[in-house]
């Protein structure tokens, strides 16, 4: 009887590690996509003229990161720096700029969905997905 417990002691431990220690994904890179969004008084359409935004995540420690989101809106290129967090159940994360929030879900290693929510005049909500810009290797 006692050795049945010990198996299921160690099968328990064993199982709580693995929990425990489930691995940070990695979001450091370069991220491209597009954004749709819906501004109160004008409605929706697509957030940025040439239909693409990019996501730099420059640092991460553990599940901290930090980076730039870049786009062009009228005729200029806007660079805004953001800071965020992976989530516990590490599928999560959450950024913060200077005017507004993301909240995203981590759906594989090479692709993201954030939905971003600013307020003011006019409040915004737009839905932005993200794909991993792989790096081309030389031939």
């Amino acid at each position: 009887m006692r050795s049945m417990q010990r198996i299921w002691l160690i099968f328990l431990i064993i199982l709580i590690t693995g929990i425990c220690t489930a691995q940070v994904p990695d979001l450091v890179g370069n991220w491209t996509g597009s954004a749709t969004a819906y501004f109160v008084g004008d409605g929706a359409y697509d957030l940025v003229e040439d239909d693409r935004v990019t996501l730099i995540v420059v640092e991460q420690t553990d599940r901290l990161i930090t980076g730039n989101i870049t786009y062009m809106h009228e005729g200029e290129e806007i660079v805004e720096a953001f800071a965020g967090a992976i989530g516990a159940d590490n599928k999560t994360f959450y950024i913060a700029e200077s005017k507004g929030y993301g909240f995203g879900t981590i759906i594989s290693d090479d692709e993201i969905e954030m939905s971003y929510l600013e307020q003011g005049k006019p409040a915004i909500a737009s839905i932005d997905k993200f794909h991993r810009i792989k790096a081309s290797s030389a031939h």
